[in-house]
């Protein structure tokens, strides 16, 4: 099937060609060149490059990495954000490709170069193809989407969403088949919580388990209470909730009953009702465990970004933009969600947002996020740039009336 654009943009077509080789070019130089979050310095270079190649010049850099450009159209009128994020994750590349990272125990694998490319290949249609859009526009390039506390906040302390109406963001996800986009309206991404939990007893022999408080079974009673609490207590369908244990250590030795235990874990759900509520219930089990063995357990948590809820007026004004503007040409789903977690739930909680699922799948066995293997096929650049550059031009502030 051939794709176009909409009939507004048909003049547009031949320019694009040019700018899509580019911008895969762009992404498979971003892919061999990861660089962890907030060290994203050599990657915002590149980035200012790439736009500076197309005559982009006015970059807006609050922060030592990441950014942001401006496009205004009206005077006045509120802007659209286009986030793209641009940091990479601790894990090797082990997959053999022409454009394998060249940073040793550094990669994208999780797609954020894909998602900086196809960010970057707007700015450069927007720039160079004589496009209008009915609001003004900002494009983001933000900085430590990954660790806790993320690069959301900081740049929304900068300033980023002054004067935003609404705010996009996108995903490559491997579950999805390629060339198939999720519209969900909408909890679309879970909160990660990370809960560290050190126990303190007075040891003793192996021998002799009966005189002394043994952490490590302590330890498995907590983690099988706790999963009680998660699956017996809570209703998934109207509290999506998650716990797993991902971490236990004590080093004393094979006939040693530990003084100490360290056992780190994994909250993740969408409401701060069902938080809330876990919470109560975990200390109390917490203070049961210590009261009754006579130990301490000190107990630490982390909480990650808030849940990506998509905005279902903004989510079905995408759906018919796509319906009316270029009818077959993306194969839409509307009901998928992801139990992993990301930052643009920040933005989500003060604008109306959308969080944009781009599949990437191509085979059964496709390897997952997050892992050494990971990979985007270059076609989902394609499908992304010819969706942003569809909705952008039709979405006008009226979708929220």
């Amino acid at each position: 099937m051939k794709r176009t654009f909409p009939e507004a943009l048909q003049a547009f077509q031949e320019q694009f060609e040019n700018i899509l080789s580019k911008v895969v070019e762009f992404r498979q130089e971003l892919h061999q060149h990861p660089e962890l979050s907030w060290q994203e310095v050599e990657t915002t270079r590149r980035i200012r490059r790439f736009l500076e190649s197309f005559g982009i010049t006015r970059f807006h850099q609050p922060t030592e990495t990441g950014g942001w450009v401006d496009f205004v159209f009206q005077e006045g009128a509120p802007f659209v954000l286009l986030r793209g994020d641009i940091d990479a994750l601790p894990i090797q590349d082990a997959k053999e490709v022409p454009y394998k990272s060249q940073n040793p125990g550094v990669c994208h694998a999780c797609g954020h170069d894909v998602h900086t490319a196809v960010a970057a290949g707007v700015t450069a249609a927007v720039q160079t193809g004589g496009i209008r859009l009915p609001l003004n526009l900002r494009v983001l390039f933000q900085p430590a989407e990954e660790p806790i506390p993320a690069g959301a906040p900081k740049m929304i302390e900068a300033g980023v969403l002054k004067d935003v109406a609404f705010a996009l963001g996108m995903h490559v996800d491997p579950r999805i088949p390629l060339g198939t986009i999720s519209l969900t309206p909408g909890w679309v991404n879970m909160q990660s919580i990370q809960l560290d939990l050190l126990f303190e007893g007075p040891g003793g022999h192996s021998s002799r388990p009966s005189e002394t408080a043994d952490l490590i079974w302590l330890a498995s009673r907590l983690i099988q209470d706790s999963y009680g609490i998660i699956y017996r207590e809570f209703d998934w369908m109207k509290f999506p909730i998650m716990l797993t244990f991902t971490e236990i250590e004590a080093k004393e030795g094979y006939n040693i009953i530990p003084k100490k235990l360290r056992l780190t874990g994994t909250l993740r759900l969408t409401s701060t009702q069902a938080k809330n509520r876990f919470y109560m219930r975990f200390r109390n089990l917490l203070q049961e465990l210590e009261s009754e063995n006579h130990i301490m357990i000190r107990f630490i948590k982390k909480e990650g970004a808030p849940p990506v809820h998509n905005n279902p007026r903004l989510i079905r004004a995408l759906r018919e933009i796509i319906q009316r503007e270029t009818p077959d040409q993306f194969h839409v789903i509307d009901n998928y969600r992801s139990p992993g977690g990301d930052d643009f739930g920040f933005y989500a909680q003060q604008v109306p947002s959308a969080l944009v699922r781009l599949g990437i799948q191509t085979r059964d066995d496709q390897p997952g996020l997050h892992t050494q293997y990971f990979d985007a096929p270059p076609e989902v650049i394609e499908v992304g740039l010819r969706f942003f550059l569809t909705v952008l031009p039709f979405l006008q502030q009226e979708v929220l009336q």
